[in-house]
């Protein structure tokens, strides 16, 4: 449905130190950012550095790949013909599948811009930026003398991107890496607009450090008008706590709930306390996350779901990786047993099997693709769930009893 009359466009972003990273006294290694101007311009992205020894500046490779990404999505948005937009409907590209017509190759002009500079900004970041004490005891010889002759900067600065961009004509957005990209459209519905990359498997990613990045990256985007009223940017550290997908998404429900009913400080505020605790019960991970809204669209939504008896509100800090909330719009929940009690923890169902290709493990290694690892990966998830719904339904009784 066509909502382009009601875009009020509002952001937000942030992101913190995970509860692994504190443990072992790491930075944190994720950046996010979110913009909008005058012209009604609004733009949202994540960067998740690398863990691992070998990615030992990925921190800061997170923060130039954010700004490198901004300043050229607003070169784009200023010089772009945005006539080529006008009236083309939703469309993706996935990685390595670059279309021969004048999108994809201005896309593909965006993304090797985006890759060029950001190489020149961490090589300039090298140069003048000498091996700190902390680095000299906490990293092995062997990568510190590799980066000293100048070699492989990219893995030492190594990280993923998402990126989501809107204007008052058109939209898109781009991805290399994990993490996850969830839109709400006018209707209530989610989806994960961006492709995803089968090649993103456990610690196993894409990269902007990787050879050849600029095949991997993937993208969608819009120009008939269609909006989505939602958008969320969140790193691998915020998806992999929820397991499910359908987890996540109703956790962005949620959000999109208490803008609608609270409003955007409040959410902040909310945000800020829940992350971190979330990281410390779910991932460990760094955590990050970006959106934008549409005011208007996010309360027509919310009065449609309330309407309808699709969502309830439940706080924020309720919605835990150990709890899968309330069915939502996408429709994907037919499998999970609901509670009679709306604050009932619901089980969490099995995932549908993945087999990774062979592809670099940014933590530091190589993951081979073979049926062992296969079937251990499948088990450990597994019991990975069974631990998850006991704590979850412990969770509850615990409340239960505090009432």
């Amino acid at each position: 449905m066509k909502n382009k009359n009601l875009m009020n466009m509002k952001c937000f972003d942030f992101h913190c130190q995970g509860e692994s990273h504190k443990a072992a006294k790491k930075v944190c290694q994720d950046y996010s950012y979110s913009h909008s101007n005058e012209n009604g311009d609004v733009v949202a992205i994540v960067c998740d550095g690398h863990g691992g020894e070998r990615y030992f500046r990925s921190d800061v490779g997170a923060k130039l790949a954010t700004k490198i990404t901004s300043e050229n999505v607003e070169f784009f948005l200023e010089h772009v013909d945005k006539s080529l937009f006008v009236g083309l409907p939703y469309s993706s590209c996935p990685a390595r599948q670059f279309a021969i017509n004048p999108i994809d190759k201005i896309f593909r002009q965006l993304f090797s811009s985006v890759i060029s500079c950001w190489k020149i900004a961490i090589s300039d970041h090298a140069q003048n930026t000498p091996i700190s004490e902390y680095e000299k005891e906490h990293v092995g010889q062997k990568y510190l003398a590799e980066f000293s002759q100048g070699g492989c900067l990219e893995k030492t600065y190594g990280c993923t991107l998402i990126a989501y961009v809107q204007t008052s004509r058109f939209w898109f957005a781009f991805q290399i890496g994990d993490g996850k990209c969830i839109s709400f459209d006018f209707d209530g519905n989610s989806k994960e607009p961006i492709p995803w990359d089968d090649r993103c498997f456990l610690n196993e990613t894409t990269s902007m450090c990787d050879i050849g990045a600029l095949d991997n990256f993937r993208y969608c985007y819009c120009g008939d008008g269609t909006f989505p009223v939602a958008v969320f940017l969140g790193s691998d550290g915020v998806d992999v706590s929820f397991g499910e997908e359908h987890n996540l998404v109703n956790f962005y429900t949620n959000v999109i709930n208490h803008l609608a009913t609270k409003g955007l400080l409040e959410v902040e505020s909310e945000i800020v306390e829940d992350l971190p605790e979330l990281s410390r019960r779910g991932s460990k991970d760094d955590m990050s996350l970006a959106f934008v809204y549409d005011e208007n669209g996010v309360s027509h939504v919310y009065d449609l779901w309330n309407n309808d008896r699709i969502k309830d509100v439940v706080p924020v800090q309720d919605v835990t990786p150990e709890i899968a909330m309330e069915q939502g719009p996408s429709r994907v929940d037919e499998e999970v047993v609901k509670g009679v009690d709306s604050q009932k923890p619901i089980v969490c169902v099995e995932p549908i099997d993945v087999v990774p290709n062979t592809t670099e493990d940014h933590s530091g290694g190589i993951k081979p693709q073979c049926g062992v690892f296969v079937a251990v990966v499948r088990i450990l998830k597994r019991l990975r769930l069974l631990f998850l719904n006991v704590k979850g339904l412990i969770d509850y009784v615990r409340r239960k009893n505090k009432t």
